[in-house]
């Protein structure tokens, strides 16, 4: 697959709210796209699971067949939400309804699955790489970069999902955390042995063959 440009799209509310991602009306998520690297192609494919349309759709996208040498990598994963803060004051006054800052977390859980088998699951720290009024964006924590999703499986059919969970502050009388996760993208891929052991276990069986 080419590579792809990661659009940066802004989802209205009222589609966030038909698509379930959000905690409130104020509450939304603009953008979740997965860098990503799988196969023999070593270009990055940007795959969205919320926003940029101009990508491919994450639900239920088919990744190439991988390798162990040729392996599905997860790059990083490219997050912005936001909460809508009503006033021009400080965080916890009583116009304020809800409001993000460098105290809330963000974390993307993936989970491969083998038939009704769950083969791993995993959470992956965001931090902020930046602010635009009531928005945030989030990056993959350095360690996660770079993840090798299918290290480790044995040749077969596999689905892997993924959701990016992330809390915000909440104004009711009190100050308290909020937390949503948006809707989970479930994706398939496969992996098939290397050309080289295919050809390893053909030499095989010709060489029992002529034993006989």
């Amino acid at each position: 697959m080419s590579t792809l440009n990661r659009s940066m799209t802004f989802v209205s509310v009222s589609t966030l709210l038909a698509a379930g991602n959000f905690a409130a009306a104020d509450i939304g998520v603009v953008e979740a796209t997965g860098a990503f690297r799988f196969g023999e192609s070593s270009s990055t494919s940007y795959v969205s699971a919320v926003g940029a349309p101009y990508n491919p759709v994450l639900d239920q996208f088919i990744f190439n067949d991988v390798q162990p040498f040729a392996p599905l990598i997860l790059g990083n994963w490219y997050f912005e939400n936001y909460a809508y803060n009503g006033g021009n004051i400080p965080a916890g006054a009583l116009s304020n309804d809800n409001w993000l800052d460098g105290s809330n977390t963000a974390s993307l859980a993936v989970t491969v699955m083998s038939g009704g088998n769950v083969i791993s699951s995993n959470s992956y720290e965001l931090f902020q790489t930046g602010v635009s009024g009531n928005n945030r964006f989030w990056q993959l924590s350095a360690p996660a970069q770079n993840t090798n999703l299918s290290a480790g499986l044995s040749n077969g059919s596999y689905s892997i999902s993924f959701s990016t969970t992330f809390t915000f502050n909440v104004w009711s009388g009190f100050v308290s955390t909020g937390s949503s996760t948006t809707a989970t993208s479930v994706a398939t891929f496969s992996v098939v042995p290397a050309p080289g052991a295919i050809a390893l276990i053909g030499l095989a069986g010709l060489s029992a063959r002529r034993r006989r």
